[in-house]
């Protein structure tokens, strides 16, 4: 069974990220900091050479990468990705590292 965390409470989030960290799992604990901290918020794109730098759009999807090929328990090669929606329906993907929350929802 694949967890949405959309469909989750703050409150369940952090009883679910507390119990990965528990585990070891710090990827997918992780992901949870992000997720709480940027999905369905309005996000500026800052930096970044791929998306407009100014973009301004909600979040409307966050999604942790290992990008290494090898075994990589810390999460060296790891990035969370952020999918952004402008108000004029364009879609973005960025790093999670080109955004800033402007406004909380």
């Amino acid at each position: 069974m694949k967890v949405k965390y959309y469909d989750m409470t703050d409150e369940q989030l952090l009883e679910l990220q507390a119990s990965l960290i528990a585990r070891g799992n710090l990827n997918a604990a992780v992901e949870i900091s992000d997720f709480r901290k940027v999905y369905n918020k309005t996000v500026k794109v800052i930096k970044g050479r791929k998306v407009p730098k100014g973009t301004i759009g909600t979040c409307f999807w966050v999604k942790r990468y290992n990008y290494s090929r090898y075994s990589d328990p810390w999460g060296v090669y790891s990035d969370t990705r952020v999918g952004i929606k402008t108000e004029k329906r364009e879609v973005y993907f960025t790093s999670i590292d080109n955004i800033v929350v402007v406004e909380m929802k």
